[in-house]
């Protein structure tokens, strides 16, 4: 039996496959374009950023009506009620550094989010509602278990020329996410998870990985 706690299993899985988003991010960052690609990679965040509330929203009340025969649900529920609240309004941080980084507010709403950012946070309601909920905490894990450093936003904001208040939200969430992390890890080192619940999380932080990979991916034009 592992002595590993279930967050330490968790975070081995992301050491171990974080490599694809990596990869991607890095290549996002070394082309030689960024002020054109640090909008593109500011408008993925959004699309991603505003189904966070509504997505846990649908985990919470699937957690809820699980938590009398479930006791992994109520503090799961629980903890939803906060991080919720902790979430809100985020997106339209994230809307006004937009407007800031060039794209309007009415261009950015017109925009249709791709099908692989669809399938990124899609499959999580799939999830919620036909497996457990608690595959939500995967997907969480991998959006606010590694914020981008400081240095790393001073360098995307010198090499885009854009101005600091496009990067207010991405330094927020540089500052409020390693204490996202910590709770999170508290939270999964509580729950009694059964081995196919782990097993979930371990596929919800997999797809999470690959599928931010590809969307990151997207942002960047076609070589010719």
């Amino acid at each position: 039996m592992s002595s590993l706690s279930h967050s330490q299993v968790l975070r081995t899985k992301f050491s171990l496959q974080v490599g694809s988003l990596a990869n991607a991010n890095q290549r996002l960052f070394d082309h030689p374009d960024q002020a054109r690609l640090i909008p593109s990679l500011l408008l993925l965040c959004y699309q991603v950023m505003r189904a966070a509330v509504p997505l846990m929203d649908a985990a919470r009340a699937r957690a809820r009506a699980l938590s009398p025969g479930d006791p992994v649900c109520p503090p799961l529920a629980a903890y939803l009620d906060r991080h919720i609240e902790e979430e809100r309004g985020h997106d339209a941080w994230l809307l006004d550094d937009l407007a800031h980084a060039g794209l309007p507010r009415d261009a950015v709403l017109a925009r249709i989010a791709s099908p692989r950012t669809a399938a990124l946070v899609g499959a999580q309601y799939y999830w919620a509602q036909h497996e457990h909920p608690v595959s939500i905490l995967g997907y969480l894990m991998v959006l606010e278990g590694r914020p981008l450093p400081h240095e790393l936003i001073d360098q995307m904001q010198t090499a885009s020329g854009l101005p600091a208040a496009a990067f207010r939200t991405l330094r927020e969430h540089a500052r409020l996410d390693p204490d996202h992390a910590d709770e999170l890890d508290r939270l999964l080192d509580a729950l009694p998870l059964t081995r196919a619940q782990t097993a979930l999380l371990g596929l919800s932080l997999a797809h999470t990985l690959s599928s931010f990979a590809h969307c990151v991916d997207d942002c960047m034009p076609l070589p010719v």
